[in-house]
């Protein structure tokens, strides 16, 4: 990561994704018993378009600290290949990671939208080796990560991550898709 991009990304603001998904949490409890439109309680209009992104990339965030033990922090920080940026410490080392989020939408958005199909697009990254990938599958399907084919890509990461309970209270995180794939089960914090 040249200097400039990594000034940039040691000014913003880093937050640790735990607490904004508690609280999220128990507003979707809130708006689950409302009567509001189901593409607001789901944060699928384009004003609640930025709110869904920090969820998942909350989630993302979340999961990974579960699976490495330790807080995985999360800035808002859009650019031209990312969405935001993840950071965690070991040692005397602070690590900064771009991470571009991708969604398998639920089906009666787009059925037709795919897994494969989304890791195929990734092939237009041509020279992104800091990147990671984060994609969201967002349906209710078996996964089998053992099926999953990937091609050749010039990215960092591929990791898909999805709730596995129909509460969405039980989370699952499968990764790293360039390497050895492993998952990885979480909770949805309370």
């Amino acid at each position: 990561m040249d200097r400039s991009r990594l000034r940039a990304i040691q000014s913003l603001e880093f937050r640790d994704p735990r607490q904004f998904l508690v609280e999220l949490g128990e507003l979707e409890c809130r708006l689950a018993a409302s009567v509001l439109d189901p593409k607001i309680k789901g944060l699928r209009t384009n004003k609640l378009k930025e709110w869904r992104e920090a969820r998942d990339a909350a989630l993302f965030c979340y999961g990974m600290g579960q699976r490495i033990g330790q807080t995985v922090f999360l800035a808002r920080g859009e650019s031209q290949d990312y969405d935001f940026i993840a950071a965690w410490v070991v040692g005397d080392v602070q690590y900064f990671v771009p991470v571009q989020l991708k969604e398998v939408v639920p089906s009666d958005l787009n059925g037709t939208t795919s897994l494969k199909e989304i890791i195929d697009s990734l092939k237009k990254y041509g020279d992104s080796k800091d990147l990671t990938v984060a994609i969201r599958l967002n349906r209710q399907e078996h996964f089998d990560p053992q099926t999953v084919v990937v091609p050749p890509l010039h990215i960092a990461a591929l990791w898909v991550f999805g709730s596995i309970s129909l509460d969405r209270s039980e989370w699952m995180l499968w990764g790293n898709f360039l390497e050895k794939p492993e998952g990885s089960r979480f909770s949805y914090p309370t």
